[in-house]
């Protein structure tokens, strides 16, 4: 096994809810296994750092027999995820096309017929249109249409087919798009940057220009995220919360038993409450979170490893940035301390975005409340992660560390900070006019100057920055971190 697996054990353990972990637990008693396999099943599941060592100690087993029972115990458990409790899920949906294929190679024509139809309204019903496919080709294959006292004739067999090629195709390809703008808007967030072209002219996608193009329930959700990516990429987030609400609001008013919709209503959700506070309103938080809440609490006995950790930082993300724009400190040092229980248990899980943004937001609260060490420690986790898409939230992670730098006292680190971030800033085209005002300005207040002198340049700053603000096209990075009351704050100290 390569280092880089070594703990796929721990954290496919880890990763389990209470009700699946106990299922398992009971199976491995049924089957009289062997107690050490109980044994570091449990010891995994109780030490979130589980050592090697000691466990071959207290067992007396060589290294070759504890890797043994460390792989065997992860094929079974492999094994057991692949029967899922969930009657409607996508892995029951596969499992019971192999009891189709089981039937029709047995020649039990009249069972899979049975089978056949089931299948394909669940598949319907959840938009799942490729298996919907994979379905009727067997249909056709095997003649199913014969076997039963219906009209239906190999003629219309194969029009069903076409019509769940066709859903497919216009499904797919939506999904696809919307993942697409996704991914390119971290690039823009920023109504300066001149390149946008190539996220606006999205709008132009022969997909995106009316909704009745959308052919399922799923495509048209898949229609409204791809247009509120497209306006939150460029900062319009009024209609960014529009089109996030619309996607909500469809899946709300089309349900169905055999669709888990949780993920979805999740994420748009999220975007739409995301674009209220990009217009530093609190009021859609205070109403709509705890729809939210109740979404994830109506859920959560079902969530995947992934899908807990994607809930737990964005509901995170969210939560601070309300507290931001309200400048509650108090509640933010509440809860902080499961704040980053949840990222470290949850951040490598979860889309980089989410997990730098976490990062800013701890940053700046701490700066806030005036815990400059404690704020610096995480502009310097942002730092780090240079590759990361959300290249705003690098551009203010390094700012607001210039911010610190200066009320630390810690002047002999800012020149140099100074020149990376404009290195930075220059390199991923973020360089405005402001940016450079902003840190050309922070480079010529001298820690030696008097401080009648320094809070004149902190004035002068001020008021250019002030003035810029008003002509920019966007005030994203104050509303981030708050630049503008940190100059003022420095006037006549």
């Amino acid at each position: 096994m390569s280092k880089s697996e070594e703990a796929d054990l721990n954290l496919l353990i880890n990763s389990l809810s209470s009700k699946v972990y106990n299922s398992f637990k009971r199976s491995l008693n049924t089957k009289s296994e062997p107690t050490t396999k109980l044994k570091l099943l449990e010891t995994v599941r109780k030490k979130k750092a589980f050592e090697k060592v000691p466990f071959i100690k207290k067992h007396k087993l060589t290294s070759l027999k504890f890797n043994t029972l460390k792989f065997d115990l992860f094929q079974e458990l492999i094994d057991h995820l692949k029967i899922s409790e969930e009657k409607y899920s996508d892995i029951n949906l596969f499992n019971e096309f192999i009891e189709l294929e089981v039937l029709l190679k047995n020649a039990l024509y009249t069972k899979a017929k049975r089978k056949l139809n089931k299948l394909k309204k669940i598949a319907v019903e959840k938009c799942d249109f490729d298996i919907c496919c994979l379905l009727q080709k067997k249909a056709v294959e095997f003649r199913l249409f014969n076997y039963d006292k219906g009209t239906n004739n190999f003629k219309d067999g194969v029009t069903e087919l076409d019509e769940y090629i066709r859903l497919s195709k216009n499904l797919n390809s939506y999904k696809l798009l919307a993942e697409e703008i996704c991914e390119l808007h971290y690039q823009f967030l920023d109504k300066r940057i001149k390149n946008r072209d190539g996220l606006l002219n999205y709008n132009n996608n022969p997909l995106l220009q009316d909704v009745s193009s959308a052919k399922s329930v799923l495509s048209v959700y898949f229609f409204y995220r791809a247009k509120s990516f497209i306006y939150m990429g460029d900062n319009d987030f009024n209609e960014g919360k529009r089109y996030s609400f619309l996607a909500y609001e469809y899946l709300n008013n089309n349900p169905s038993k055999y669709r888990d919709d949780f993920l979805l209503k999740f994420k748009a959700l999220n975007n739409y409450l995301d674009s209220s506070m990009n217009l530093m309103e609190t009021t859609p938080f205070e109403k709509i979170h705890p729809e939210l809440l109740r979404l994830i609490d109506e859920n959560e006995h079902r969530f995947s490893a992934i899908t807990k950790s994607f809930s737990t930082i964005a509901n995170d993300c969210l939560v601070l940035n309300y507290l931001w724009i309200k400048k509650d400190v108090n509640r933010f040092l509440e809860i902080i301390p499961q704040i980053k229980e949840n990222y470290n248990l949850h951040s490598e899980m979860t889309g980089p975005n989410f997990s730098i943004e976490v990062l800013l937001s701890i940053a700046r609260m701490y700066f806030l409340k005036g815990m400059l060490k404690e704020a610096n420690h995480y502009c310097v986790m942002i730092s780090d992660k240079k590759t990361n898409p959300a290249s705003l939230i690098i551009s203010c992670g390094n700012i607001l560390r210039i911010m610190i730098q200066h009320d630390l006292g810690d002047h002999q680190l800012i020149s140099h900070l100074i020149h990376t971030s404009k290195y930075f800033l220059k390199s991923n085209e973020r360089l405005f006019n402001l940016e450079r005002s902003i840190l050309n300005g922070l480079n010529k207040i001298k820690p030696y100057y008097p401080n009648a002198q320094k809070s004149l340049l902190f004035k002068e700053l001020y008021l250019e920055i002030s003035e810029k603000l008003d002509k920019a096209e966007d005030s994203i990075l104050d509303k981030k971190i708050g630049i503008l009351d940190w100059l003022k704050s420095k006037i006549n100290t």
